[in-house]
């Protein structure tokens, strides 16, 4: 009896230390107004690129999640800064509000959206906002 008791005990006890080395890895592709979003996430971290249409140029953001909520960095042609992302419950779109570090007091509000891509085409409408994802 306590030999089995003991063997349940270690059962459960490897199994929770399994799991709790056991990090959740989500890929996402976004479609942006201004081009493509490619996001990570691992656990609480976030890393992503996306690409500048407009500039023919790459971006990077990288930061924490908490929730829905990605609070972090971006990095482009344009600059560097801060950002907040909030993603739906189901992380089907985006909202972001970011700031530039040459002017701290500046928050552009509600200023970047993005949306799952579910489709091969190159951009598709959504609530009237076309989205870009080449």
């Amino acid at each position: 009896m306590i030999k089995h008791v003991f063997i349940a005990f270690l059962l459960i006890a490897v199994g929770r230390a399994y799991g709790q080395e056991k990090n959740i890895l989500l890929a996402k592709q976004y479609c942006t107004e201004i081009g493509r979003f490619d996001l990570l996430i691992d656990d609480d971290e976030v890393a992503g690129a996306y690409y500048l249409k407009p500039k023919n140029a790459l971006g990077g953001v990288w930061g924490k999640l908490q929730g829905n909520i990605m609070t972090g960095r971006w990095h482009d042609a344009d600059g560097k800064g801060d950002i907040i992302i909030t993603f739906e419950d189901d992380f089907a779109f985006f909202t972001a509000d970011y700031r530039s570090d040459d002017d701290l007091e500046k928050w552009y509000k509600d200023s970047w959206h993005g949306a799952l891509r579910t489709t091969t085409e190159a951009s598709f409408e959504r609530n009237g906002q076309r989205y870009q994802c080449e």
